[in-house]
């Protein structure tokens, strides 16, 4: 890939990896959209984030996750920054997706 760090990257999903750690690492690429980031943010501000309740004579606590805001679905585009860390990751990933400089 030859694409200038810090210059935008379009990236495409072209297949849903089998593998999990595949998986994590492109819904982790992909949260660096600013629209999927912006959706996330959002969404955590907007739910509970920390349950409390005694059981037993004892406090129990919940902390909530979310899910992960991109989606995975071949043909889903996302736009991110070219990091070291970016394209190290699509380097890894790369027979799953499709990147392009803008």
């Amino acid at each position: 890939m030859d694409i200038v760090p810090g210059a935008p990257v379009s990236i495409e999903i072209v297949a849903i990896p089998r593998r999990v750690a595949a998986r994590k690492t492109l819904n982790r690429v992909c949260g660096k959209d600013a629209a999927v980031a912006r959706r996330h943010r959002t969404q955590k501000a907007r739910r509970p984030s920390w349950q409390d309740w005694i059981r037993g004579g004892r406090y129990w606590h919940h902390q909530m996750k979310s899910k992960p805001g991109a989606s995975l679905e071949p043909g889903s585009r996302y736009t991110v920054q070219a990091t070291v860390d970016v394209m190290r990751d699509l380097e890894s990933v790369k027979q799953f997706v499709k990147v392009a400089a803008e």
